[in-house]
């Protein structure tokens, strides 16, 4: 008698079965015989069902943590499809072990096709960062950057590589990699110049406050949505007017960006900005204001926790910082109202 794993991967081979949640959970947390069942499965599939399943595996853990589905992405990183192969990569955007570190590497420099050696990139910034946070060894870290740099600097290599690549490496915050940013935002490609202004906001040095907050007017929805989304990651203050305005963008995308980038920046006028979008007609509005009232809620949180750690005679000293940072508020808000809305035309 077939187990339920087996029996999940009989109605995956028959194209006429749908591709349901519950059947791919089904495929959640396999053994190594297994995963080797469903390795040896993929090899026979057509190119479009095997895309759709892995389309849908990757969605699902997204969707729910409980899902595991990293021993079947990692054997499939050496699918004969492209975009499997990929969505693999992708799948596997929690998986912290160092093996991986080294797979990633390969991809990034040996497979024939671009959209991989982009994922690659991509997925390769997660290790850096920890790196830099020192917690993965420096030498996996000097290997990344090495190798980032490498491909950065190849102008035969792929754009979507190239640039994804910068958006990694720039979890770096060094003079080199200030120059790397600067270079790209100088490209004349507009898909490189949105992926440097990414990287300003995952590099997060105030060098690049200027530069994202005139992007936040620029004509290209794209990248006012880098810049609403570097405003976030910068935690940037002044850019609270410019995102409340934009939540009025004429683009849906850059309007939920928004949204986001203030529950990111906090502060009395965004936290009220939010809750009156609650009542909003928009479903995908009340939905974004509600993540970013939650992502603001947890901040305050932790920061009331950091708090209570402190000995009475401190908490004056928190007190009159708070009212500082109110009084911030009100000026910034007058000087980005000084700007109008036809600040930068980009």
């Amino acid at each position: 008698m077939d187990s339920e794993f087996d029996h999940a991967l009989n109605q995956v081979a028959d194209n006429a079965v749908q591709l349901s949640r519950k059947l791919l959970a089904t495929l959640s947390s396999p053994t190594r015989a297994e995963t080797e069942r469903f390795a040896a499965l993929c090899a026979s599939l057509d190119a479009a069902r095997k895309r759709e399943m892995f389309m849908r595996m990757v969605e699902y853990a997204e969707e729910n943590f409980e899902l595991d589905f990293v021993d079947l992405f990692r054997a499939s990183l050496e699918d004969a499809d492209a975009t499997v192969r990929r969505l693999a990569i992708e799948g596997l955007w929690e998986d912290e072990r160092t093996d991986l570190v080294q797979r990633l590497l390969h991809m990034l420099a040996n497979d024939p096709e671009a959209q991989v050696r982009a994922a690659a990139a991509s997925s390769l910034g997660r290790f850096l960062f920890k790196a830099e946070c020192e917690e993965l060894d420096e030498r996996y870290g000097r290997l990344i950057r090495e190798r980032l740099e490498s491909v950065i600097a190849d102008l035969n290599e792929d754009l979507d590589v190239r640039r994804r690549a910068v958006e990694s490496i720039a979890y770096i915050n060094d003079d080199k990699v200030r120059v790397i940013i600067d270079r790209t935002y100088d490209d004349d490609d507009h898909r490189m110049r949105e992926s440097a202004v990414f990287a300003m906001g995952r590099n997060a040095d105030p060098f690049w406050q200027e530069t994202v907050l005139a992007e936040l007017y620029a004509a290209s929805p794209a990248m006012r949505y880098e810049a609403a989304r570097a405003s976030g990651e910068m935690s940037l203050r002044r850019a609270v007017t410019r995102l409340i305005r934009l939540i009025e963008d004429v683009d849906v995308e850059v309007r939920q960006m928004a949204i986001w980038a203030l529950g990111q920046i906090g502060g009395k006028r965004a936290k009220a900005t939010l809750e009156r979008y609650l009542e909003s007609d928009d479903d995908a509005i009340v939905d974004a204001a509600e993540e970013a009232l939650s992502e603001l809620e947890f901040s305050n949180g932790s920061w009331d926790m950091m708090v209570h750690e402190f000995a009475d005679s401190d908490l004056v000293e928190v007190d009159a910082l708070e009212d500082d940072e109110d009084e911030f508020d009100d000026l910034e808000d007058e000087e980005d109202d000084s700007w109008g809305d036809d600040y930068l035309d980009i």
